[in-house]
């Protein structure tokens, strides 16, 4: 017997045939599939997300402004919580963006598309299962972003040598990229986008502050994360930092700022301490190879690695 089709499978979940279109070339963003113009190679770990018709390039037409609306309407793209007075826009890497996929829109879409290879990732390795995307655990775009962004920027530092996205190793804490350089292990790097996953931030900070596992970047949705992220370290660990917490508006603090701060409360320290440095995801968009090579000497993980 042959297998269904995805535009079968979609009946499943009354989608239009627009839909299951929208739905795929989401998926092909998300798994890192590059967008072609005749100007422009960009794919999620080098550009901020293009907007839907730019995504669904020549198959664009009316009939998919109404698909994607409902989309939105059954929750397949996030949309701001009710009670947002402020800002009614769904941002990634500080960038709008009105498909950002849920939950159910993942579910949907490893359903539909389970048996289209063509939407594998050039990454993909024997170890990794659930096709289609191939997600971290629950991993949503702006995380995968995240990871594949930075992969884009470091493996471009003649210092990195190679990389593993999504290691599937046996040790209590896995990051979601290790940078090598020479076959020894130049930096983790950790993507950190909920808010509500405290408790994990700390597991992994304090696993990971042992100066001998090595130095880790820190990668964060936004500023506000970011500060986030330190000042409940400051709070619940053993770390402390000259002055204390970051204070005030947190789009005040850039990475720069932070890591700085970090770096020199353990220069002056007495005893070993690792090496942690901060960057945002739309930090890493912007970014080119000469940011790459200054951020990893200045954070000292050229010389720490």
């Amino acid at each position: 017997m042959s297998k269904r089709t995805a535009y079968e499978k979609a009946q499943t979940y009354n989608l239009s045939r627009e839909q299951v279109v929208i739905l795929y070339r989401v998926a092909y963003w998300f798994n890192g599939h590059p967008l072609e113009t005749a100007s422009q190679h960009t794919y999620i770990g080098n550009a901020y997300e293009p907007t839907l018709r730019e995504l669904c390039g020549g198959a664009w037409e009316p009939e998919y402004e109404v698909a994607h609306q409902k989309l939105i309407d059954r929750e397949f793209f996030k949309t701001a919580d009710s009670d947002d007075k402020e800002d009614k826009e769904i941002y990634v890497a500080g960038r709008r963006c009105r498909w950002l996929p849920t939950v159910k829109s993942f579910k949907v879409i490893e359903h539909i598309f389970s048996d289209d290879t063509d939407l594998y990732p050039d990454w993909l390795l024997d170890e990794h299962s659930r096709p289609p995307t191939f997600r971290d655990g629950g991993e949503l775009l702006e995380h995968r972003k995240g990871a594949m962004a930075a992969r884009h920027l470091f493996k471009r530092c003649e210092r990195c040598t190679g990389s593993d996205l999504y290691p599937r190793i046996d040790v209590a804490h896995r990051s979601d990229l290790r940078l090598f350089g020479a076959g020894d292990l130049l930096a983790r790097v950790e993507v950190l986008t909920n808010h509500n996953d405290r408790a994990s931030w700390k597991k992994k900070f304090i696993h990971w502050s042992d100066p001998a596992a090595g130095p880790t970047i820190w990668i964060f949705a936004n500023r506000e994360t970011m500060v986030d992220f330190w000042n409940h370290m400051l709070r619940t660990t053993t770390l402390e930092l000259d002055r204390g917490e970051f204070g005030g508006d947190s789009d005040n603090w850039s990475a720069r700022r932070v890591n700085d701060r970090v770096r020199r409360t353990r220069q002056s320290a007495d005893y070993d301490v690792s090496v942690d440095a901060s960057w945002t995801i739309g930090g890493l968009i912007e970014a080119g190879r000469v940011d790459a090579f200054e951020f990893l000497d200045r954070n000292n993980i050229i010389l720490n690695s």
